[in-house]
């Protein structure tokens, strides 16, 4: 017997893969919808969607197209690492337009044709942009040229920009201004609370055929829990609870069935995560012992070289002013640094080496041949970088297409180490991480920290 007939299913209730079949209508998500709806309706212009990964974007863009298909042409560009003249191509390509030239001017008229000839029949048409995070600055530019093709009564272009919650900071950036400005529909796609993630989950069981798979209250709110109500967290978990279930021979799913999940679910996702804090902290632990027997030769080598401070000995003149001094005084006769000049002639410095005498403006005078350290003159020629975006990525090569190495948060300062200019004006810094390694941000998502 196998999972899906042990709960008398027709379908796995919680699969991972958006199906718009399943589309579980929260308030937020119909709000959305009608948002959308809206602006398409009246010709906004320019539409924001943003959400933490998993809350349902993918799906309610699902919901919408199905929606529009029959009374619009729609462009669905799902890698936007795109140059301005790509991401042009890429357009027309999925509007089914055949491409004649390569050269932009003739694209974009061919482009306005059609956007004229839509409009007089009806028809909307309209571009969506997912994971509009990653589009170039360039990219982002050309997209608010396009919105410019128009009448003189009515926007000819819709444009939906869907993403993570990085993408309203860069909008928020003086280079994108008027991007920002010609936005007139901005949603926020927020988790599901604990009662509609209990709805959620009833909601898809009863898609699925309803079934003997039943989830207690308790299981349920476990759920919740781990799953802060990000759907795609639920389906994962409550879909392993089940299968934890099955081969307990249990069509009732429990707590302890959740439980078991929630660690399996863990051990896979994290494991990566917790082997790079065990390398972390052993790396700062060996440092630390590492330290241990070097501060004892250091504190040793102070002792020795505190003993052999010149003394009355040692310099003539203080042998003839103090004829009864002895030779050898012991060691505890001198203080290592004294906080405060002693009077007599011990105090008196030899005069053959006047480095030894110079007082450090800190402090007592360092021993001769040894100049007093000054951090802030290396430091002061670095320059710093200082993430202004909510959410960063450094990558190994000066372009939005490379491997992302880092992932920074608002706020993290970088030493910035080399630059780099595109052809096409953007401009890209290499920085420095604090293990060591170098990557690259781009201009546009940094601000210049004081020099250090």
């Amino acid at each position: 017997m196998d999972y899906l007939e042990f709960f008398h299913l027709k379908d796995p209730p919680f699969g991972l893969t958006p199906d718009s079949s399943y589309f579980y209508p929260s308030k937020i998500h119909n709000d959305i919808l009608a948002s959308l709806d809206y602006a398409v309706t009246q010709k906004e212009g320019f539409s924001l969607i943003t959400g933490e990964p998993g809350v349902g974007k993918t799906m309610s863009l699902k919901i919408f197209i199905d929606r529009w298909k029959e009374k619009a042409e729609i462009a669905l560009i799902l890698t936007p690492r795109l140059a301005p003249e790509e991401f042009l191509q890429a357009v027309l390509l999925d509007l089914h337009i055949p491409l004649q030239t390569a050269n932009k001017n003739e694209m974009l008229q061919v482009f306005r044709d059609l956007l004229i000839e839509r409009s007089g029949t009806g028809q909307r048409v309209i571009i969506i942009v997912d994971e509009a995070q990653n589009l170039p600055e360039a990219t982002l530019e050309e997209l608010r040229l396009l919105s410019n093709l128009e009448t003189e009564k009515e926007k000819l272009l819709q444009i939906i920009l869907v993403g993570q919650p990085e993408l309203r900071s860069r909008l928020q950036l003086p280079g994108l201004t008027q991007l920002d400005q010609r936005v007139t529909v901005r949603v926020t796609l927020r988790p599901l609370s604990a009662e509609e993630t209990i709805d959620y989950i009833n909601y898809r069981l009863i898609k699925a055929g309803q079934g003997a798979a039943i989830f207690d209250d308790k299981a349920k709110k476990a759920i919740y829990r781990h799953s802060r109500g990000i759907p795609r967290l639920i389906n994962l978990v409550a879909s392993r609870a089940m299968m934890v279930a099955f081969v307990d021979s249990s069509q009732a799913i429990t707590k302890e069935h959740v439980r078991h999940a929630i660690q399996h679910v863990a051990d896979t996702s994290s494991s990566a995560r917790s082997w790079s804090k065990v390398l972390r902290y052993g790396l700062v632990g060996l440092l630390l012992v590492s330290l241990i027997p070097l501060s004892v030769v250091l504190y040793g080598r102070s002792r020795h070289d505190a003993a052999r401070l010149p003394t009355a000995d040692a310099n003539p003149t203080a042998r003839e002013a103090s004829p009864t001094l002895p030779t050898n005084p012991p060691a505890t006769a001198l203080p290592i640094w004294p906080k405060a000049p002693i009077s007599g002639p011990i105090a008196a410095p030899a005069a053959s080496n006047p480095q030894a005498t110079a007082p450090s403006p800190s402090g007592p005078p360092a021993p001769a041949g040894v100049q007093p350290s000054n951090p802030s003159a290396v430091t002061a020629n670095k320059r710093m970088a200082m993430v202004a975006v909510t959410a960063a990525r450094l990558r190994d090569k000066p372009t939005a297409e490379s491997e992302v190495i880092h992932k920074a948060v608002e706020g993290d300062v970088f030493e910035i180490v080399d630059e780099w200019t595109q052809l096409n004006g953007n401009k890209w810094f290499k920085v420095r991480l604090p293990d060591g390694r170098e990557g690259w941000i781009a201009s546009y998502i940094i601000r210049f920290d004081a020099p250090r």
